[in-house]
């Protein structure tokens, strides 16, 4: 072995460690207490700002082991003396094999600084993807995390999200006008089945009483008729929960008003066996 080759390099390859090891320190920095400085403090005052505050937090986390490459990088080369073309060369015909095969990743990045910049969602937005609905739970370089109804998380590329329709409940107003649909025989009084509608969606305190609630007759249908009681909400997730509760609430006051909702009825009329 030659030692006195071994001996050459050991101070490159101490300086080397000790700059990624000042890489990683700042890192850390970086991602405990600047965001913790910015969630404390400025997420406060600009909520809507999440999103772009967290992009440049990754990002100068990137700068920062970058820098880092790019100082190892510049203590290796001036050692390599000839042979620096002939690497360099080589690292250009790699670089375009890479990006090649990672094209997928570099539309993934390129999506997601679409999303954060152009932001029709957000950190905390409820939405509707794919008929599934949940929470904006976190937004990266690559892809976006969606925390489900259900506590399921969706990681969905977003290249993939950027071509998707998403429904937003969150944006711009989060209020919801939420539906309440029944069915009641022909028979039925529509003006008592109409007080007691309303009365019940007055009576909860998710109602926003800003809009008075909406009873309508949908639909006439086959053997019932169709009724529908709109209210308004703060939210998707309210809207939702207090819809429950209302139909709950609803079908106790039908029973003690003597209210039947209709269902549909069948009549199975048995063959004749053949003789």
């Amino acid at each position: 072995m030659n030692w006195e080759l071994v001996l050459t390099y050991i101070p490159l390859v101490v300086s080397i460690l000790i700059t990624f090891a000042i890489a990683s320190i700042l890192a850390l920095i970086t991602r405990k207490y600047f965001g913790r400085l910015i969630k404390e403090h400025i997420i406060k005052q600009y909520p809507e700002r999440e999103t772009a505050f967290r992009l440049i937090q990754r990002c100068v986390v990137i700068g920062i082991y970058l820098a880092a490459a790019a100082i190892s990088a510049s203590l290796i080369f001036p050692g390599l003396g000839a042979y620096a073309v002939s690497l360099l060369i080589g690292a250009g015909f790699l670089g375009i094999v890479i990006g090649m095969a990672a094209s997928r990743v570099i539309g993934n990045i390129i999506s997601g600084f679409n999303v954060i910049l152009t932001r029709p969602i957000r950190v905390g937005d409820a939405v509707m993807l794919r008929g599934e609905f949940g929470f904006i739970e976190d937004i990266t370089l690559r892809h976006t995390v969606i925390r489900t109804w259900d506590n399921r998380r969706m990681m969905i590329p977003n290249a993939v999200l950027d071509d998707e329709v998403i429904i937003n409940y969150s944006i711009k107003d989060p209020k919801k006008l939420a539906p309440i649909v029944v069915s009641v025989p022909y028979d039925t009084d529509l003006e008592k089945v109409a007080k007691i509608m309303v009365e019940e969606a007055k009576k909860h305190p998710d109602v926003l009483p800003e809009l008075e609630p909406i009873f309508q007759v949908l639909d006439f249908g086959e053997g019932a008729i169709t009724l529908r009681l709109l209210f308004l909400a703060k939210d998707q997730p309210t809207a939702f929960n207090t819809a429950c509760a209302l139909r709950r609430t609803i079908k106790k006051r039908f029973d003690e008003e003597g209210i039947r909702i209709s269902c549909p009825v069948r009549y199975v009329i048995p063959a004749e066996k053949p003789e």
